[in-house]
């Protein structure tokens, strides 16, 4: 059976199911609940580089008045953006061989992803629950690596620092950058030109924080996220409700950085579980 998501209001719905079918409600890249399918785009395009968390999550401050943008929280968005390894603007997706080892059991088929428009994957006897949590993995992962421009993407906000942040005392994983002017409420922050978490408040569903463990660099000297957490909280931010650990390998194919291996953990029923997604014979796609 195909597993396929064609268009934002679908894709949204695919992403909430991978939650409660996927991992029993407790963890999973998914994306908002439902919304316009501007508002879904908005959330894919704003989740790219996002990921993982540790450590105390303090609510975000509610503001009485809009604050002003930041050009130095600006520079400091913008400058990481642009570290970070996209696909080239006019790439068309690929084709590939597909395998997922779950918990030693092996499925084999194959996968076709277009950025920001269509994944579709077969697995043979796998379940449609599982063949979908692979297919929202895969789309996710080609929706971080989708081009997109800082203009197109955070640089439509209002950019500033927290003013709870004192920055005579460096937090250790940098300055938190607030986004204000979109349906989320987001904030990163950045370490020596680098992501090193990213918070989200998805309306009435959860509070998400990501937090990236390592980066590694593609041929052409960007980096990508080889390794992240991401931790799911309860939406008054009191309880951990779910975590994901998330290893990411690449391979050039003609010039192009393309997944080669995913390697996610997760807990479910007091077991931690782990499944690898495998490509091969990669086609680029015009």
């Amino acid at each position: 059976q195909a597993i396929t998501c064609q268009t934002r209001g679908h894709r949204t719905a695919c992403a909430v199911a991978a939650i409660s079918r996927g991992l029993g409600n407790v963890s999973g890249e998914a994306g908002p609940p439902e919304e316009t399918p501007n508002e879904t785009m908005e959330w894919c395009d704003k989740e790219d580089v996002m990921m993982q968390g540790s450590g105390t999550l303090k609510p975000m401050e509610v503001q009485a008045t809009k604050p002003a943008d930041d050009p130095a929280a600006r520079r400091l968005v913008q400058d990481a953006h642009g570290r970070m390894y996209r696909w080239p603007a006019g790439f068309g997706g690929y084709r590939a061989r597909l395998s997922l080892n779950d918990e030693g059991r092996v499925h084999t088929g194959r996968v076709s992803l277009v950025p920001r428009k269509d994944t579709t994957v077969e697995l043979d006897g796998a379940d449609a629950a599982l063949q979908e949590w692979v297919r929202e993995r895969l789309w996710t992962q080609g929706m971080h690596l989708a081009f997109s421009t800082f203009e197109e993407g955070d640089g439509k906000y209002v950019l500033s620092f927290d003013s709870q942040d004192d920055p005579a005392i460096p937090h250790p994983r940098g300055r938190r950058v607030l986004l204000t002017g979109g349906r989320l409420d987001s904030w990163y922050r950045i370490k020596d030109g680098q992501y090193t978490q990213i918070g989200r408040i998805t309306p009435m569903t959860e509070r998400r924080v990501n937090t990236i463990e390592r980066c590694d660099y593609a041929p052409d000297g960007k980096q990508y996220s080889s390794h992240y957490v991401m931790t799911y909280f309860s939406l008054d931010g009191q309880a951990v409700i779910g975590m994901e650990s998330y290893v990411n390998e690449y391979k050039d194919v003609n010039g192009l950085w393309l997944p080669w291996r995913r390697r996610v953990s997760f807990g479910e029923r007091g077991l931690v579980k782990t499944r690898v997604i495998e490509l091969s014979e990669h086609e680029v796609m015009a």
